[in-house]
């Protein structure tokens, strides 16, 4: 009875830890000089990514950020850390608008026309080989063209674990 209770309790205190993440929000910059950058403020606008990106995304459920230079996407953590440079295509990742805040969660980035998945740490959990992803709801799906276009598809459980529907 002692273990589930502390199996229960440390749960819940992983949960609190998790969503007691401080929220930040994508601002335009609109100083004196207006220079049109994007960072990222606070509750009390506060800049606590600073304005210096060329655009920025909402925030993920796992604090992870969209951030674009020139062209070019990254993410970046709740202090400005870098997780991937500002190298990719594109980058793709959930939003949680419930605010449940997965305990698991993937991101994904795309550099020429192949997708691979990262974490909210922005260490990579697959090569670059999909060809198409879709997100939803804690589900990372994906799809493969063989040589002769046909699609296979599969998805990607919370280990990083790939399994075929197909």
């Amino acid at each position: 009875m002692r273990k589930i209770f502390l199996l229960v309790a440390v749960f819940f205190v992983q949960i609190a830890s998790v969503t007691a993440q401080e929220e930040l929000f994508p601002m335009i910059y609109a100083g004196e000089d207006e220079n049109g950058k994007w960072g990222y403020v606070d509750e009390n606008d506060q800049w606590i990514i600073p304005p210096i990106y060329d655009a920025a995304m909402y925030e993920s459920n796992g604090g992870m950020y969209g951030v674009s230079l020139n062209g070019k996407w990254g993410l970046v953590g709740q202090k400005n850390e870098k997780l991937l440079n500002v190298i990719y295509d594109e980058v793709y990742y959930e939003i949680d608008y419930t605010k449940l805040r997965y305990l698991a969660l993937f991101g994904a980035v795309r550099k020429g026309d192949k997708w691979a998945f990262v974490t909210t740490q922005g260490a990579f959990v697959t090569p670059f080989k999909y060809d198409e992803i879709i997100m939803h709801f804690g589900k990372y799906e994906f799809v493969v063209r063989d040589e002769d276009g046909v699609p296979r598809k599969g998805y990607i459980d919370k280990l990083g674990n790939e399994y075929w529907y197909r």
